[in-house]
């Protein structure tokens, strides 16, 4: 019999922990025995393209599986096998992919989340054969209060006197307005969407806390929240987002040759002034919009106004070269500059 494992289900994230840290044979026969059972259960399991390419030394340790509209991740780090399950039947929220979308158990069809939740059973009876295991999962119909009530009591950095974790400094508790915040008081803070929500925050750890807010459960960091409300409640805290969202359409406008639309986009984004463009030489590749991520594509490469391309490419000179409208490259690493 192995040492004992923990198993961790989350949403669609199933996460495999074994007790013994400097097991060998945790790779072949937990990770890899796992990937042929998927196989025999009719799952295709091939490598992560994007891992081979970029990090070619991990390519072992990363498999991709799919099995009709359901998608996998399978990744192994020392002693913790991670699994997640995604679809490709609901609408692309991330611009990454819908591997990276939040909630992922929500957005699945009802067939999926069946498949998924047999999938979960198979792998934990399968475990069970082989170890001692404890499996933790979350509550579907549990309210927000509860799910914290219930991490609090699973958690390692819980004060016994409390009852709770509690921080390590006031840096983890200040909030957006500078003011320190306290276990239990009223907050704001934007959503995904960029509105501004009032709830009841509850201390996490690190600098995250746990807000209740409207019967749903959020999990912010204390610089995103506020003590006060702002001025304008109205107001959409979104400008990441809405900038993102516009760089998208001056793409696809440059792409399909309208230059009108394109020119319009464009001068909603930075009205009169040029945009410009950042290089990365360690990548060979642009800056994607805000900072984001990479792209070979000129088209599809984030846009910048002067001021902002050349902070950032002093910030990293020796990596980072602005690319002005006319396509020239300006370093600024040399003296002359």
């Amino acid at each position: 019999m192995r040492a004992k494992i923990d198993v961790n289900i989350h949403d669609t994230h199933i996460g495999i922990w074994q007790d013994d840290a400097h097991d060998e044979t945790f790779r072949s026969e937990v990770f890899g025995t796992l990937i042929r059972g998927m196989r025999g259960r009719g799952w295709h399991v091939h490598e992560d393209p994007e891992i081979r390419r970029r990090f070619h030394i991990l390519n072992s340790s990363h498999r991709l599986a799919a099995r009709g509209n359901m998608r996998a991740s399978i990744e192994i780090a020392g002693r913790c096998i991670k699994v997640e399950f995604w679809a490709q039947t609901w609408p692309i929220d991330n611009r990454n992919g819908r591997r990276y979308d939040f909630r992922k158990l929500q957005r699945l069809d009802y067939l999926d989340r069946l498949r998924f939740c047999l999938e979960a059973r198979r792998i934990v009876a399968w475990l069970e054969t082989i170890a001692p295991v404890t499996v933790k999962q979350d509550t579907p119909n549990a309210t927000a209060m509860e799910r914290i009530e219930k991490r609090y009591a699973e958690s390692w950095h819980r004060d016994k006197v409390l009852g709770r974790p509690t921080w390590s400094g006031d840096y983890n508790r200040q909030s957006q307005d500078g003011a320190l915040l306290e276990h239990g008081q009223t907050v704001w803070f934007p959503d995904r969407k960029g509105r501004i929500v009032r709830g009841t925050a509850y201390y996490n750890i690190n600098n995250m806390w746990w807000v209740v807010a409207g019967g749903e459960l959020h999990n912010e960091g204390c610089h995103s929240l506020m003590t006060a409300p702002p001025a304008d409640l109205r107001k959409k805290r979104n400008e990441r987002g809405r900038r993102s969202k516009l760089e998208r359409k001056l793409a696809l406008a440059i792409e399909r040759m309208d230059f009108q639309r394109a020119e319009l986009i464009k001068n909603i984004l930075f009205g009169g002034e040029p945009a410009f463009m950042i290089w990365a030489r360690d990548h060979s590749a642009y800056y994607r919009s805000q900072y984001s991520g990479y792209t070979t594509d000129r088209i599809r490469a984030g846009k910048y106004t002067r001021a902002e391309a050349e902070r950032e490419c002093r910030r990293v000179p020796h990596e980072l070269e602005m690319v002005c409208p006319d396509g020239t490259h300006v370093r600024f690493d040399k003296a002359a500059a």
